[in-house]
């Protein structure tokens, strides 16, 4: 694995920690926003608020929240080279409880470098 590798993924997995930690933890929208393509970024503003995007767009809450990425999920979208799915591992509390989760989303590369442009549901796994 090249140095180029290594440093695509550094930019894929800020962008994906960057956008969750921005909802999660700052309660950020547009921060959030800035790590993700147009159209997801319309659905975000949609919802109007961190909680509300929590509720309906990632279908779950935390009270407090850490999040890695499973280094060996890293795949091509649909054979596109511009896009990747990347699993994201959710561990965290809620009103008490232990949650764990696992969620992906698909980036996309622009010009800039990659951002969240879907949140995949769970249970329509392709």
């Amino acid at each position: 694995m090249g140095h180029k590798t290594s440093q695509e993924n550094q930019s894929k997995m800020h962008a994906a920690l960057s956008f969750y930690y921005a909802i999660y933890r700052e309660g950020d929208i547009n921060k959030a926003k800035s790590f993700t393509t147009d159209r997801l970024a319309k659905l975000l503003t949609h919802y109007g608020s961190a909680s509300a995007i929590q509720r309906y767009v990632l279908n779950r809450y935390f009270d407090s929240v850490e999040i890695t990425i499973d280094p060996t999920s890293f795949t091509q979208y649909l054979n596109r080279e511009n896009e990747q799915r990347v699993t994201l591992v959710f561990q965290g509390t809620y009103n008490g409880e232990q949650v764990k989760d696992r969620r992906d989303i698909v980036l996309v590369r622009d010009k800039e470098g990659w951002l969240v442009d879907q949140i995949l549901d769970p249970r329509y796994r392709p």
